[in-house]
């Protein structure tokens, strides 16, 4: 292990160069090369709008791929580089690269890579002294990892506990009280008043909407969903590790897997094969929105809150008014100028009308009595749950019955949440079922 970037050479594939410059108030501003072992490479120049470790991280996200995990920050002139290995967990730094001192540093959080690449672009090699320990030597390196390793393990139970308690602030947040309806009806007109238009291909429509920072989603003609986020300025932006998407469903999984690369769709290697799309947030509409369980875990080791996901800043504030209009979108997205947002607006077809279509009378009643008998709607009022705490067997022939008007009546049923009794059924609710249930109540 271990990579001087000197003895790689200076190759770059054509047209790949890119000059980058950025602003940069440390006492040692030069120019930097980023690299990785494909031969990319991006130069950095002090004095613009981008610091050096947001335009290192968007390289990384970029060009990692399964086959490419190791990306170096250089400064040719004094000799010294910070190489991120990335498989390995692993970060290394050079000075000289004629008889070079190589130490190295277990990566112990995702901000590690964000932290010390600001760390080297303001003071070089002798900056990150004091965000050791630097160990001399590849054994070293891996005793102090498997060391690292055994201590998160002794902390499983506290990271558990942390755990429940990220998914229950969740459950309180703007994204799990909206319908997922609502939720595509504004997805729809933030992506066109982006400049783009939702595409639908074999019946899984995608919206999204950003650059650099972005939100995607994708959403199949049954309702069952999946939406990312990617927020550059979080610490999970720094080492995109796609055991985030751990615990998706894996027909939401083969939404964003193997994607054309987009503007808001830059893909990270899987090590179960493919390329999932990059991304700091990851929000399941299998059942009741929740965070991806690999999310849950990366957050709780990491000792980070929700906001690191960037849900809160990039698509929350567009959920949040109760009235979506350009002027609130206006206000929410300062990034879109006026005309934007009144083009997206004018853009976005007018709803088909599919909601206002009566119902089955019969249905319709049948379902009510079910509610009424054994069923309530969630906090949020976004499912009716019904055989509440009943298993299976509990339910019995009435169970049957139910799952037969949902299809009749074309609700869209969800996976019940872990621990939910085995009988409970969850639909989602709809305009026409709550306008009847007032009369239930």
């Amino acid at each position: 292990m271990g990579w001087c970037p000197h003895d790689r050479g200076r190759a770059s594939r054509s047209g790949e160069d890119v000059t980058i410059t950025a602003c940069h108030n440390g006492r040692m501003a030069r120019p930097l090369t980023f690299s990785d072992d494909e031969d990319n490479e991006q130069q950095w120049l002090p004095g613009g709008n981008q610091s050096c470790e947001d335009a290192f991280l968007e390289f990384v996200a970029r060009h990692r791929g399964a086959d490419n995990t190791s990306f170096c920050v250089e400064d040719s002139d004094g000799e010294e580089a910070l190489v991120f290995l990335l498989d390995v967990g692993a970060i290394c730094r050079i000075q000289g690269f004629q008889d070079s001192r190589t130490e190295y540093r277990v990566v112990t959080s995702s901000g590690d890579h964000r932290r010390l690449a600001a760390e080297f672009a303001r003071g070089g090699f002798a900056a990150l002294d004091p965000h050791g320990p630097w160990l001399p030597d590849v054994e070293s390196f891996l005793r102090a990892r498997s060391a690292h390793r055994e201590r998160r393990v002794a902390r499983g139970e506290r990271e558990q506990d942390l755990g429940e308690a990220l998914r229950s602030e969740f459950d309180r947040s703007v994204l799990r009280r909206t319908h997922p309806r609502e939720l595509r009806r504004r997805l729809d007109v933030l992506t066109r008043v982006d400049g783009r238009e939702p595409v639908t291909v074999s019946g899984v429509t995608h919206y999204g909407y950003g650059t650099g920072d972005t939100v995607d989603a994708w959403f199949a003609a049954d309702g069952r969903g999946l939406v990312v986020t990617f927020d550059r300025s979080s610490a999970l932006a720094a080492a995109q590790d796609a055991a985030l998407y751990d615990g998706v469903p894996a027909d939401l999984l083969a939404l964003v897997r193997n994607v054309p690369e987009t503007a808001t769709t830059p893909s990270s290697a899987h090590p179960g094969g493919g390329t999932p799309v990059a991304a700091t947030g990851i929000f399941t509409f299998s059942g009741p929105c929740a965070m991806a369980d690999g999310l849950v875990a990366r957050l709780r080791e990491d000792g980070l809150g929700i906001e690191a996901t960037g849900v809160g800043r990039l698509l929350e504030p567009f959920l949040a008014p109760p009235d979506f209009t350009p002027a609130a979108v206006a206000e929410a997205g300062e990034w879109w100028g006026q005309e934007d947002v009144a083009r997206g607006f004018a853009a976005t077809p007018a709803p088909d009308g599919q909601q206002a279509a009566p119902l089955d009378r019969e249905a319709l009643t049948r379902f009510c009595e079910i509610w009424a008998d054994s069923g309530y709607n969630d906090r949020w009022d976004v499912h009716h749950v019904l055989f509440d705490s009943r298993t299976v067997e509990e339910a019995g022939p009435a169970r049957d019955d139910l799952l037969e008007l949902v299809r009749t009546l074309g609700l869209e049923r969800v996976d019940a949440p872990p621990g939910a009794a085995t009988g409970e059924v969850w639909v989602r609710s709809d305009p026409r079922i709550d306008a009847e249930l007032g009369n239930w109540s």
